[in-house]
């Protein structure tokens, strides 16, 4: 007579239960290292966007002090429409530029637009759309009026 064998520990296989739990921790795991991935990916996005905003920053600053060198000075009452109409080379789509505050130097402080000289110039370049993804770059220059009063040749000194 033929008898069954019976199976030992190690033939017996797995259990619905232990099925169960082995998906769930790597479910578990997948979605933390997936959810770390999608992290990477988002900062990366933003750090470029203010990576590209601060050289555009810097760049609508050199094109603002070009336009007084070639056109002039301008006076402190209409010097934020003469200088949010200066063009920034390249800027690229998403992108926009702004001239946020013109102070003026009064003797003794920074103040409204009431005297002419020096002023100080608040530019911004933000990115448009997704405010996850949103950065703004902001750069203060000063700027002096020339000694004459206009551009002047380069290497020519007024002021002597």
């Amino acid at each position: 007579m033929h008898r069954p064998r019976r199976a030992t520990s190690d033939e017996r296989g797995e259990t619905l239960i232990e099925l169960v739990v082995s998906v769930s921790i790597l479910g578990i795991a997948a979605v933390a290292i997936l959810s770390g991935v999608m992290l990477s990916v988002k900062t990366s996005t933003l750090h470029r966007n203010e990576a590209t905003g601060g050289a555009y920053v810097r760049s609508f600053a050199e094109a603002i002090q070009n336009h007084v060198d070639s056109t002039g000075y301008a006076a402190c009452g209409s010097a934020v429409s003469s200088y949010q109409a200066v063009a920034v080379p390249n800027l690229p789509s998403g992108y926009t530029k702004t001239v946020t505050a013109v102070q003026s130097w009064n003797g003794s402080g920074w103040g409204s637009c009431t005297a002419d000289g020096i002023q100080r110039v608040e530019l911004t370049v933000a990115t448009t759309g997704d405010a996850t993804r949103r950065a703004d770059e902001t750069l203060t220059v000063v700027l002096r009026r020339p000694c004459n009063g206009a551009a002047t040749a380069v290497g020519s000194n007024p002021c002597a």
